[in-house]
């Protein structure tokens, strides 16, 4: 950074197509070494193959040290903000256009692993005179400007800054100090007593998994039906009655293999869904996709139902929570899969797995010691 001058710079190094070509190089000298030396002839003729595409290799990446890839870079200067994309301007923001900024904290998945990994995204609100077409830019139907499609880092972030803070009003979304790492009453220790899952500090709901309460009812009531029958069995004399309690008995075997089996369905990694509440924030895990918030990002849970189905509701507690988290926009719908579903009213996200009535009891364990996230009323479809 220079004269208030900062490039943000993602073009790609030629340093690693330079240590090609020296690399390439060496292999085409031994190759060439043994060539001329005085070996088999096939030894020799594989020798020469290999040189020759070392060469070629090596030819190739000298090709790309010498030119240097198009400029990907967000320059911030005295005049505004320039967004260049392949050596060309994407577009630009004059200061003197720009209402307000934000340096938005990205949601990430927090773990001892990765303690120092916080991205940043810039996002502007322009003023009322600003022409989003002639600098090339989308409107957001809130009026905001995600204007940075460059992940910024805490340094980057830093250094941006002074800068923003000389031009506009600045305002810095769920930066770090917001982030509650030791709650006053630690999640799981609540757990624990309560005989949830936790693993690594983090209590594990499994929010398609059958109601344990139900199964254990079902499981104890066959068994007393199977001694019943065993007990009559070994006291009669009479055949008839004899078969038919063996009957029921083998019955009552199949049927709990039946439940077994189709409740040990739901634990496969298909077709698990599994809700994380950890210190920072909570993820519902399904095969292939992750959704994920930060406990700081909400304002209030509840129970939304449709069908006699229960889903966990969130209300965020910011208006640029849908610019930080685009991909989670199919969740304000009350069917994410049906592209035509009605859209939940008053901003709130729905996760798309139901929950079962163990799932429920669970979650609202594990939630008596939430931070600052209030349970609201039940909201019914229609």
């Amino acid at each position: 950074m220079a004269d208030g001058r900062l490039v943000i710079s993602r073009t790609p190094e030629v340093f690693g197509h330079l240590v090609l070509v020296v690399l390439f190089g060496t292999l085409t000298a031994v190759m060439a070494f043994a060539v001329f030396s005085d070996y088999q002839l096939a030894v020799r003729i594989v020798a020469g193959v290999l040189c020759a595409v070392f060469i070629y290799c090596g030819s190739i990446e000298f090709r790309n040290y010498r030119t240097p890839p198009p400029a990907d870079e967000l320059v911030i200067e005295a005049n505004g903000i320039t967004r260049i994309v392949n050596g060309l301007v994407s577009w630009t923001a004059p200061w003197s256009e720009i209402e307000k900024a934000f340096l938005s904290l990205k949601f990430r998945e927090y773990t001892h692993r990765r303690p120092k990994s916080d991205q940043f995204t810039l996002v502007l609100r322009p003023g009322p005179d600003f022409d989003a077409r002639s600098t090339g830019l989308t409107r957001e139907p809130d009026g905001d400007l995600q204007v940075s499609d460059v992940d910024l880092t805490s340094r980057e972030a830093e250094e941006l800054l002074p800068i923003l803070v000389r031009h506009v009003e600045v305002e810095i979304e769920n930066d770090n100090t917001a982030v509650v790492a030791k709650p006053d009453e630690p999640i799981v220790d609540v757990a624990r007593g309560e005989e949830l899952v936790v693993e690594d500090d983090v209590v594990k709901i499994h929010v398609n998994g059958w109601d344990k309460r139900k199964l254990k009812v079902f499981h104890l009531c066959s068994l007393m039906i199977e001694v019943c029958c065993l007990v009559v069995a070994a006291a009669t004399d009479v055949t008839a009655v004899r078969v038919g309690a063996f009957v029921i008995l083998f019955a009552l075997f199949v049927v709990t293999l039946v439940v077994d089996a189709f409740e040990s369905e739901t634990h496969k990694k298909e077709r698990k869904a599994v809700l994380e509440l950890g210190r920072r924030g909570f993820f519902l895990r399904t095969y292939g996709s992750v959704v994920g918030v930060w406990w700081h990002e909400i304002d209030a849970v509840r129970w939304g139902i449709d069908d006699q189905r229960r889903y966990l509701e969130f209300l965020p507690t910011s208006e640029a929570f849908r610019i930080r988290h685009p991909q989670l926009v199919s969740l304000t719908r009350r069917d994410r899969y049906d592209e035509e579903s009605d859209v939940l009213d008053g901003g709130w996200y729905r996760l798309a797995e139901p929950f079962t009535g163990n799932a429920r009891r669970e979650f609202e364990v594990a939630m008596r010691t939430a931070r600052e996230v209030e349970f609201r009323e039940t909201a019914i479809a229609g």
